[in-house]
């Protein structure tokens, strides 16, 4: 009596755990069949020539199939990658450049242009993506220099790699691989007029968030206390 108890006890549970089981799959949305569709082999830049090598072919259900995926990595063989792309992300024609582009045509927006500094700071110093002022100084070699802010907030688009090695500009300023930045035609005039005639330096722009002075707050406050004895 007690083995049947026990085995009519199992048969209730496994169909009681079918039963939830089927319930669990009627209430699961149907995502669709898998779909081979081309991804980021690894973590890949924007400016990125893309092969065979920094692409794979991955399995996704059919309905998280992004708009515009592609499906083979022939179609995005030797094109240059528009923006940065994950390790596993699926690569769709929006982050791909226009067809028959360079690595830095690909990348430089409508208006703008990429300009070539031809001697950047030491290498090492600035990256893609960082903002910078560029900086010319006339009659350095006269005896009476002066130095006027040529462009504000401009982005470096890119660090050419294999670039001159570090060595001393005129005056004695360090000087690294050159660098290609965005700006717009007029901006780009006034550098190519500075890099003819002045020496160029370069200021790194930095977080923009406001500066607080803890010890001149400090002092303020200090001033600002009443004292006991008289007043002078």
């Amino acid at each position: 009596m007690w083995f049947g108890c026990a085995a009519v006890a199992a048969l209730t549970a496994v169909l009681a755990l079918r039963a939830h089981v089927a319930s669990l799959e009627a209430t699961r949305p149907d995502v669709g069949s898998p779909t081979a569709v081309v991804a980021a082999a690894a973590d890949l830049m924007r400016g990125s020539i893309l092969d065979a090598g920094s692409l794979s072919i991955v399995d996704v259900p059919s309905t998280l199939v992004p708009p515009g995926a592609l499906t083979s990595p022939d179609e995005a063989s030797g094109r240059v990658l528009a923006a940065d792309l994950a390790e596993g992300e699926v690569l769709t024609h929006t982050r791909l450049s226009g067809a028959g582009s360079g690595p830095v045509a690909a990348l430089v927006p409508a208006g703008l242009r990429a300009f070539v500094l031809p001697a950047g700071p030491p290498a090492g110093t600035v990256r893609s993506g960082d903002e910078i002022d560029v900086l010319a100084t006339y009659g350095a070699n006269a005896g009476r220099p002066y130095t006027e802010t040529v462009a504000s907030g401009i982005e470096v688009l890119d660090v050419v790699e294999g670039g001159p090695p570090i060595a001393s500009a005129p005056g004695g300023a360090m000087t690294g691989p050159p660098i290609v930045v965005l700006a717009d035609p007029t901006t780009v005039e006034r550098l190519a007029r500075a890099a003819s005639l002045a020496l160029l330096s370069i200021a790194i722009v930095g977080d923009e968030a406001p500066f607080t002075d803890t010890f001149a707050e400090a002092g303020a406050t200090a001033e600002l206390q009443p004292t006991n004895g008289p007043s002078p």
